[in-house]
């Protein structure tokens, strides 16, 4: 037997149509929260060191300058100093150069003696010196005397010295003195110590 259904079927409903993907707008991806946090902890720690570095290299500084200006106000004290120093020196020298003289006679004054001493001596009789010019290393005798032949022997005899040498009769005139003839005469020497006078006859 047949069957009729005579009542109106349900209609199906249309299943919509699916819309078409919207494309993603361009933009950034933000990191996660964790590594922008370390980011900024890392930022930190080098702003902290560089600031730290900083103040050690400032405090560095400071005791640098503080230590430059106490060797500048030593270095002006000594420049006192110095200037005392050279001014002694420059002093000294100057007293040095007045001295000199001083210690010469002194170490001359002696030997001359002993020169004066040696001549005394050796004088033959009617002998008379009239003057005599000595020095640390010459010396000029000038005098008067009744015969050639004593003032041979005054030559000879201070020969005999140790402190004179190289004696040589440079003048030797007649003069009439009180109506007597005399011979008036000239003598140089070299004076000196014993090893002196020799190296200064070779």
């Amino acid at each position: 037997m047949i069957k009729i259904n005579l009542a109106p079927t349900a209609k199906k409903a249309k299943a919509p149509k699916p819309k078409a993907a919207k494309p993603a707008l361009p933009g950034l991806k933000l990191p996660p929260i964790q590594t922008t946090i370390l980011y900024i902890f890392g930022i930190v720690v080098v702003v902290i060191v560089i600031v730290f570095l900083l103040v050690i290299q400032s405090s560095r500084i400071s005791v640098l300058n503080r230590n430059i200006k106490e060797l500048n106000a030593k270095l002006l004290e000594l420049k006192v100093y110095v200037q005392t120093v050279d001014s002694l020196e420059k002093r000294e020298k100057q007293l040095a150069t007045l001295i000199a003289p001083i210690k010469e006679l002194n170490k001359n004054r002696f030997f001359i003696a002993h020169v004066l001493d040696e001549i005394s001596a050796r004088i033959p009789e009617f002998t008379w010196l009239i003057s005599l010019d000595i020095s640390s290393t010459n010396m000029t005798i000038k005098g008067t005397t009744a015969s050639n032949l004593l003032v041979a022997d005054l030559m000879n005899r201070l020969e005999e010295s140790p402190y004179i040498k190289n004696v040589d009769l440079t003048v030797l005139e007649k003069k009439t003195v009180e109506k007597q003839e005399m011979m008036e005469f000239t003598l140089t020497a070299n004076v000196g110590l014993e090893d002196t006078l020799a190296g200064r006859k070779k």
